[in-house]
């Protein structure tokens, strides 16, 4: 297969990986909670606070009213849904809300936020967990 087809085969891949996660919302209380976006690979796009170009979850809110994250949880694991806890974070209606997914674990609520894990380049599982 050519290198054109391949680098189309994934753009098709992650377009259809955020279709789908568009459909993944769930609501929590007052908001609407939905993965928008994220970046597995992250070439220097973004970089966080060390300056380390981390890969990164975009969360975003599409309900009338703030979002409070208590008790949500990100994971790259099926089998472990409870794997990285969202500290308590209000995400107001409309609003977004980047974590770094690069393995540094800082939860405070008040700074940049990164989760315990990394996203695989190669596709992996990806989920953001209701508290329930």
């Amino acid at each position: 297969m050519a290198p054109l087809a391949i680098h189309t085969i994934r753009s098709i891949a992650r377009t259809v990986a955020l279709i789908v996660f568009s459909y993944c919302a769930f609501p929590t209380t007052h908001g609407i909670l939905h993965i928008t976006e994220f970046m597995a690979d992250n070439g220097g796009s973004r970089l966080d606070r060390d300056g380390d170009a981390s890969d990164w979850i975009e969360i975003f809110n599409s309900g009338a009213d703030t979002a409070d994250l208590v008790g949500c949880f990100l994971t790259d694991e099926e089998g472990n849904k409870t794997k990285w806890q969202l500290p308590a974070v209000q995400l107001p209606a409309g609003g977004f809300l980047l974590v770094f997914a690069s393995g540094k674990n800082h939860s405070d609520a008040d700074s940049e936020l990164h989760t315990n894990f990394n996203i695989a380049k190669a596709g992996e599982y990806l989920a953001l967990v209701a508290p329930d």
